[in-house]
């Protein structure tokens, strides 16, 4: 994969402005994950750029660096998630959108997210998440597939080559409910913290994959309504986490 991907990615994002409609929705619940204090954030597979776009607009005040392992003009540094190039502690937070479930090696990652993180920071991603109505639709309908018996420490086996684009929609499922507490405090973090997220506007969107939608953008507002109305219901028909690690004091 090269950089002609995100810029098609770029420009699906202008061609379909309902889709800066759907995604606002899991931004904001990343931004709240900041509060007041955590204002050095790393945005980590920032890709085409939409996520820190959207957040130098809402919150002026952050420090915010947004990487990629692939080098893109819009983002600020081209890093490798599983091996970066900042100092022990440098920030609060680090924040990412669809990055676990393309990583090879996720314990690399959650090493170097400890490391580089100051105690009390934490790390938040929004993920596609495994539910009765998600799994046949990542199994059978997205490219990239649901396999629900992987290793979510190895996904894409033991010799840990795949191309950046390449993931498993169930990799963040399995890492939450199939990992025990102990391993994540030798990481270094607290057990996450959960919220299954709906996604019925993300699916009538058709998202990346069509330069088309089934969903007007005069009609995402009510659609995103019942998104959030039925969010007790989420954990059945939800599309999407929002996952939380708070770094411990020491790890």
């Amino acid at each position: 994969m090269g950089l002609d991907v995100l810029v098609e990615h770029r420009s699906t994002w202008n061609a379909k402005p309902v889709l800066a409609d759907v995604y606002a929705v899991w931004f904001e619940a990343l931004l709240a994950t900041l509060g007041s204090s955590r204002r050095r954030v790393l945005e980590l597979g920032a890709g085409p750029g939409f996520l820190s776009e959207y957040a130098r607009g809402r919150r002026p005040d952050l420090s915010w660096i947004a990487a990629d392992i692939l080098p893109a003009p819009w983002n600020d540094v081209a890093a490798d998630g599983l091996c970066l190039p900042f100092r022990s502690g440098a920030f609060d937070t680090i924040l990412a959108v669809d990055l676990l479930h393309h990583l090879a090696r996720p314990r690399l990652f959650f090493e170097e997210a400890a490391r580089v993180l100051a105690p009390g920071g934490c790390v938040a991603v929004a993920e596609p998440w495994v539910t009765p109505l998600s799994y046949p639709i990542y199994r059978w309908l997205h490219h990239e597939g649901c396999t629900l018996g992987l290793d979510p420490w190895q996904p894409f086996g033991g010799n840990g080559t795949k191309e950046p684009m390449d993931g498993d929609s169930a990799v963040v499922s399995g890492l939450v409910r199939r990992t025990p507490e102990a391993e994540w405090r030798r990481l270094g973090f607290r057990p996450p913290r959960c919220t299954a997220l709906n996604g019925f506007a993300y699916l009538a969107s058709l998202g990346f994959r069509r330069r088309w939608s089934l969903l007007p953008r005069r009609l995402a507002p009510p659609l995103l309504r019942l998104d959030a109305a039925a969010r007790a219901l989420a954990p059945v028909l939800g599309m999407r986490v929002l996952a939380v690690w708070e770094r411990e004091a020491a790890t």
